[in-house]
């Protein structure tokens, strides 16, 4: 059975969700714009471009900080003005798919990326590690997980 639309949000979702993302969400957009060289060289040393980044490869970058704080307002304003479950999961499903494109587009550095962790560098803990902790708390809150009056029933057919 679904939570009710007033359930209270469960701390550890609201811990996460309105503090630590929104936060590293902030980390990525401030890397993204300020230290463009480095986030590229964390991502792939082999095809970065070195300490001068070529302007177009700046703009793409500056855009993508500006798409990061974007995301990080909306998710921290928006799951901050309600404890309706209906607006969480839905912000959060649209949350989750955006998590596997994420997952996603680190495909051409190679399949290890998914699972060889010990071989991963600060970027690859946030583009892998964190988004899948991100998307596993996302599907618990979905399926209710941690809320009180959400006992998980089995429908008979």
């Amino acid at each position: 059975m679904a939570p009710s639309a007033s359930a209270r949000i469960p701390a550890l979702y609201r811990l996460v969700f309105l503090w630590v993302e929104p936060v590293s969400i902030l980390l990525g957009a401030i890397y993204a714009h300020s230290l463009q060289s480095t986030y590229l060289s964390l991502t792939h040393a082999a095809s970065a471009p070195g300490p001068s980044v070529p302007i177009a490869t700046s703009i793409v970058m500056t855009q993508l900080a500006n798409l990061y704080l974007g995301l990080m307002i909306l998710e921290a304003s928006v799951l901050r003005v309600t404890a309706d479950i209906k607006v969480w999961r839905t912000f959060l499903i649209g949350l989750l798919v955006a998590d596997v494109g994420h997952l996603y587009s680190v495909a051409p550095a190679g399949s290890w990326m998914y699972w060889q962790y010990w071989r991963w560098n600060t970027i690859d803990w946030g583009n892998v590690g964190f988004v899948y902790f991100l998307a596993v708390t996302r599907i618990c809150l979905l399926f209710g997980v941690g809320f009180d009056d959400a006992p998980v029933r089995l429908k008979r057919t």
